[in-house]
């Protein structure tokens, strides 16, 4: 008789299973999306943090040239 809270074979290699392709579409994603798993603020917020490091980075440049 098994004791509480063991697992039989079958249910361990089931479990392994699982376990393997849940880390292979972890590994399949891009960076975007693991960095929204990452931070707990919206995609739209985050979009437009990038957004205006973007545009803040072109300003610089622009301003550069013209020095």
């Amino acid at each position: 008789m098994e004791a509480f809270g063991e697992k039989t074979l079958e249910e361990l290699t089931e479990e392994n299973k699982r376990l393997q392709e849940e880390n292979e579409r972890l590994k399949n994603r891009s960076i975007k999306e693991r960095m929204y798993d990452k931070i707990n603020v919206s995609v739209r917020t985050i979009d437009i943090f990038i957004g205006c490091m973007c545009v803040l980075f072109v300003a610089v440049v622009v301003m550069g040239m013209l020095k």
